[in-house]
């Protein structure tokens, strides 16, 4: 039986480490960008790195289908709080898309289907007279095997059960289509698109304006707002060495530089005289401390606030 003070050693110890816990999660504030290898969800990337770098808490900026590869920018501590701001930016794309063949799925994953009848290869020509007709603002219809959720229930799940799904137009943008190479039924494409924008989808939507069954056989995501391949680190070479601070996370984003009783103030919930055009990054002696919005008139408010007072490089205020 264990003494009073063997007991109380040992509940000690364990806040200790308890403490230790909440300490390192504060280390891990921000995130890293990672090249996701063409095999492993966009949630088994997350767990390893997790295991990695020994953090539970990380999050990612947009998911990539198991066939797709690419850059992936991972969140974690006080950069999650940033994911909303992170994942508005446009990504960049080469499909490899095969004419000819159908896909319930719309990518390789299947089921896979040929028409009973065969059906004419569209030349280079006529692929590049249709591109113009996707660029720009329009809708789209998601694939039924995605992450979007249909009553509650993801539709993918709804759709490997053999339930008819309704999915409904989206509005997404598509800014670039270069066709980049044709070879036989296959043909790769660049896109640059907004987010929201399945790619399996606008394989699809090719093939219905050239009147051939079109299947997404292959994806990489060359860029993720200003983040590309050279920014990218693999996945197996990822440590907590590797981790980005918060600061260089949020850096590209749209910014506010604060003085200290500017910052108390937001952080007690008020208003400063100031004018911003749109949401930014607070920053104070080079530390962020929030996310600011226009209050309206020439006064600015706190969209989201980091801490009850201010960050400071040396000590962390404390984080709610």
């Amino acid at each position: 039986m264990l003494s009073a003070g063997a007991a109380i050693g040992i509940v000690g110890g364990m806040g200790r480490r308890s403490r230790k816990s909440r300490n390192e999660e504060e280390v891990l504030d921000g995130g890293i960008v990672v090249w996701k290898p063409r095999g492993p969800s966009s949630r088994a990337v997350v767990n390893r790195v997790q295991r990695q770098v020994g953090f539970r808490g990380l999050g990612h900026c947009g998911t990539l289908d198991p066939l797709a590869s690419g850059v992936m920018v991972l969140t974690g501590g006080l950069g999650s709080k940033f994911q909303q701001w992170l994942t508005v930016h446009e990504k960049s794309y080469v499909a490899t898309i095969w004419w000819g063949l159908g896909s319930d799925s719309g990518d390789a994953e299947g089921p896979l289907w040929r028409p009973e009848e065969p059906v004419a290869i569209p030349p280079r020509a006529a692929i590049e007279a249709v591109l113009p007709q996707f660029l720009g603002v329009q809708m789209q219809i998601p694939p039924r095997h995605s992450a979007i959720r249909v009553d509650g229930r993801r539709s993918y799940e709804e759709a490997r059960a053999g339930v008819e799904v309704d999915m409904k137009p989206r509005e997404v943008r598509i800014d670039a289509l270069e066709l980049l190479e044709v070879d036989g039924p296959r043909c790769r494409v660049r896109i640059d698109c907004g987010p929201g924008t399945y790619i399996r989808s606008l394989a699809h939507d090719l093939g219905s304006a050239l009147e051939v069954p079109a299947t997404l056989i292959g994806l990489q995501r060359t860029a993720c707002g200003i983040h590309t391949l050279t920014d990218s680190t693999r996945i197996d070479q990822i440590g907590r060495s590797e981790w980005w601070p918060l600061e260089r996370l949020v850096d590209h984003l749209p910014k506010q530089e604060l003085s200290e009783p500017e910052c108390l103030a937001l952080a007690q919930g008020q208003q400063i005289p100031g004018q911003i055009s749109e949401e930014c990054v607070a920053w104070s002696g080079g530390v962020v401390q929030g996310i600011l919005e226009p209050a309206g008139g020439d006064t600015i408010k706190a969209r989201r606030w980091l801490s009850r007072g201010i960050r400071k490089p040396e000590s962390k205020a404390e984080t709610d």
